[in-house]
């Protein structure tokens, strides 16, 4: 018992609360078996408090005992998957092969399961591309915006072009040729077929929300990320970074809002500028709603005649609610305020109207 709750209580620094979390999947919630194979560690980041040198109690899965124990909470319909990150014990490539080990003995004894793995900086492509054919989700942690300032907050950990981000670029180029694979084979498990993911670390430095956009973007258009996970910073004490102060989650929040604006509605940063402050941060407000208000010449929006990229930018309208709009167009010909009414119900149709003609 010592070992599950050190192990799985450890888990919640890698940003979902544990033993057994409701991962968010196109709607649904799954139930995912979530831990770290070790929360023993060699670097010494400032901020964490599986440090080197910490006074915590260490423990370590055997490759053994974690797949008897997933595989029978799987068996049993307790769970439908598997999150494994980890400490770095001894180097990342060691780390990093008991991790896909873990989950290639789950596949060969017949696991169908969810499988996401978290690497480690530094990992060997390899081990990137093993981990990419086995697992559904595989991610590296950024940690934070640029290289100055993980060399700051993370100064052993390795360097943050080379060991991080690209080992993103290499699950990118694995993703484009396994996409293919698993088409033509017709596999249904593994093959990241969930993407590829990040997580990074808000309010850690004095860094500011263009930072984290211009990541953002750059990590969604360029290394086709399927997500990017903000944690807000929280003080551990007896850490280098203890006295720093937590950072805001409404600050987290219209993050994600205005990330997803970039990933989900074809947002740019020039674009998302425009609702930035003096500071380089964003309002306490919808960024879809400080947009249209910091741009109304480009409002109202005529939803019988605006294309679909055009409709998504409406406050309060998304991406199924546009495309119904396109339906009800194409097949009364228009659509009128009592068919958007119908769509959204009446308080949420009066935001709306603001921002839309017929």
């Amino acid at each position: 018992m010592s070992k599950w709750k050190v192990l799985f209580l450890s888990a919640k620094w890698d940003k979902i609360r544990v033993p057994i979390y409701e991962a968010s999947a196109k709607g649904k919630r799954i139930p995912i078996l979530k831990t770290l194979l070790t929360n023993s560690c060699i670097h010494e980041c400032k901020y964490c408090m599986f440090r080197r040198g910490y006074n915590i109690e260490r423990r370590t899965w055997k490759k053994e005992e974690l797949v008897k124990v997933t595989l029978h909470l799987w068996r049993k319909g307790i769970i439908k998957g598997l999150f494994l990150s980890s400490g770095v014990m001894g180097d990342p490539e060691t780390t990093s092969e008991k991790q896909v080990e873990v989950a290639e003995e789950l596949r060969k004894k017949g696991f169908t399961g969810y499988i996401h793995l978290r690497l480690m900086p530094g990992t060997s492509k390899d081990y990137v591309w093993r981990a990419s054919v086995v697992a559904d989700r595989v991610g590296v942690n950024l940690e934070t915006t640029s290289e100055d300032y993980f060399s700051e907050i993370a100064p052993d950990k390795g360097d943050y072009v080379n060991d991080v981000l690209k080992r993103l670029e290499w699950l990118s180029k694995a993703q484009k040729i396994l996409s293919r694979q698993r088409k033509s084979l017709h596999i249904n498990v593994g093959y990241l077929r969930s993407g590829i993911d990040s997580q990074v670390m808000v309010g850690i430095v004095n860094e500011n929300d263009l930072e984290h956009l211009t990541l953002v973007e750059k990590l969604y258009r360029e290394y086709n990320l399927t997500r990017v996970y903000f944690s807000p910073f929280e003080p551990i004490i007896n850490t280098p970074f203890e006295n720093k102060a937590p950072c805001s989650l409404h600050r987290v929040k219209r993050l994600y809002q205005a990330s997803f604006l970039i990933r989900d509605y074809g947002f740019t940063i020039k674009e998302i500028k425009s609702i930035l402050n003096s500071r380089n941060m964003l309002p306490d407000l919808d960024p879809k709603v400080a947009y249209a208000e910091a741009n109304k010449h480009l409002y109202p929006i005529n939803l019988n005649s605006a294309s679909l990229s055009e409709i998504i930018r409406v406050p309060g309208i998304g991406l199924v609610t546009a495309n119904k709009i396109l339906e009800i167009r194409n097949t009364k010909g228009k659509i009128t305020v009592s068919d958007l009414t119908r769509l959204l119900g009446a308080l949420r149709v009066k935001r709306v109207l603001k921002y839309v003609s017929f």
